[in-house]
């Protein structure tokens, strides 16, 4: 893991851009290049704001209503008329600060390529607008939130559809293969492997309402697409982000040790 924190409370790095093209920053005295770009005024500005709303609009809200036992019609017509359009102008807001899709890290890029592919599939020229107003929000907040988008890498090995053993133990037990089911499981995953409180919190929210989300066909098909596309493997973390994320409060090597 990252090594400064044994002599100081920083460390010198240098910006640059990478072979591949991202932009990174090269830190004195570490291993690893590590695929973030600091900029504190878009952290605690335009992209702390559009954290804020999706929080509140969508997972908060949406709590709210599942406890008062809204139906699911009723609060799916809440999210895709009231809170998705702020969202989404929201996004727009922000459209200034975000990275060309060639400088994103090699991870959020290859999202970036995935909801693209998935973009141009829509029939629907005014929700095609919406769904790529919403790749460049996605990949702005990955890129931009190092904490999360390591959280989504870690569980990238976990939801590979195309992972062979997964496939095998379809194939043997004759089960049908249920992304949800899958989905569930891995967000349990994710609960076991937070370490403060608050990210526990926070995890348990997600999982709620991302699965109570799926129940919708519309949005459990598209879901499901973008995960076929995905190619998993870049997603998943590589060893300098695993050196990274190891500084983080979250159990990265899980499946190999007992926290």
């Amino acid at each position: 893991m990252v090594q400064y924190w044994k002599y100081g409370d920083m460390a010198r790095a240098k910006l640059t851009t990478l072979k591949d093209g991202s932009y990174a920053m090269a830190i004195e005295g570490e291993k690893y290049p590590l695929y973030v770009f600091p900029r504190g005024p878009v952290l605690f500005g335009p992209l702390a704001q559009l954290k804020f709303l999706a929080k509140n609009l969508i997972f908060n809200q949406t709590w709210k209503l599942l406890e008062e036992k809204k139906s699911s019609e009723e609060i799916m017509a809440y999210v895709l008329n009231v809170a998705l359009p702020v969202i989404l102008k929201e996004i727009e807001k922000s459209k200034y600060d975000m990275f060309p899709p060639e400088k994103l890290c090699p991870s959020v890029r290859e999202l970036w390529r995935a909801l693209t592919i998935v973009e141009q599939e829509i029939p629907d020229q005014e929700a095609r607008k919406q769904f790529e107003i919403l790749k460049r929000g996605i990949t702005f907040f990955f890129q931009e939130d190092d904490a999360y988008r390591f959280r989504l890498q870690w569980l990238a090995k976990y939801i590979n559809p195309r992972n062979s053993w997964r496939r095998l133990y379809y194939l043997l037990s004759r089960k049908t293969y249920s992304f949800k089911n899958e989905l569930k499981t891995v967000l349990e995953f994710l609960d076991h492997a937070e370490i403060t409180p608050d990210m526990k919190g926070r995890s348990a929210l997600i999982k709620r309402i991302v699965l109570f989300l799926l129940d919708d066909p519309n949005f459990y098909a598209l879901i499901e697409r973008i995960v076929g596309e995905l190619d998993w493997k870049k997603l998943c973390l590589s060893k300098a982000d695993t050196y990274y994320f190891r500084g983080k409060y979250f159990k990265v090597d899980l499946d190999h040790y007992d926290y």
